[in-house]
């Protein structure tokens, strides 16, 4: 006998004892979804934060724009009025001051 045929007939045996049945084992892995899975909750969290970083990043633009605005009007050489200046400035800083206030405000009701 070859051994081709001694492993057929060691198969055919072993079918004959199991009756033909195949013994199946299912291995279940867990899905790697389930361990990062956000909750709505999270999602919810995560909006709010893009927006306020995006409504933050907004308002400091404008802030930048319009301190660029105060510098190039003091450098304005048709302005040399020096109390024309500090009032120009004065107010722009009570101005700013009140809209951090705010702004201040709205983000600790958020928090």
């Amino acid at each position: 006998m070859e051994l081709k045929d001694v492993i057929l007939s060691t198969l055919a045996e072993m079918e004959k004892t199991n009756g033909g049945e195949e013994e199946t084992t299912l291995i279940q892995t867990p899905k790697k979804e389930d361990f990062f899975e956000v909750a709505p909750q999270s999602e919810q969290v995560i909006k709010q934060t893009s927006n306020t970083a995006e409504s933050e990043l907004m308002y400091l633009n404008s802030i930048r724009e319009r301190l660029l605005v105060l510098f190039e009007g003091f450098q304005a050489p048709n302005n040399s009025n020096i109390e024309a200046k500090v009032d120009m400035t004065l107010n722009f800083l009570e101005y700013t001051l009140a809209t951090i206030d705010i702004r201040v405000k709205k983000l600790e009701k958020e928090v």
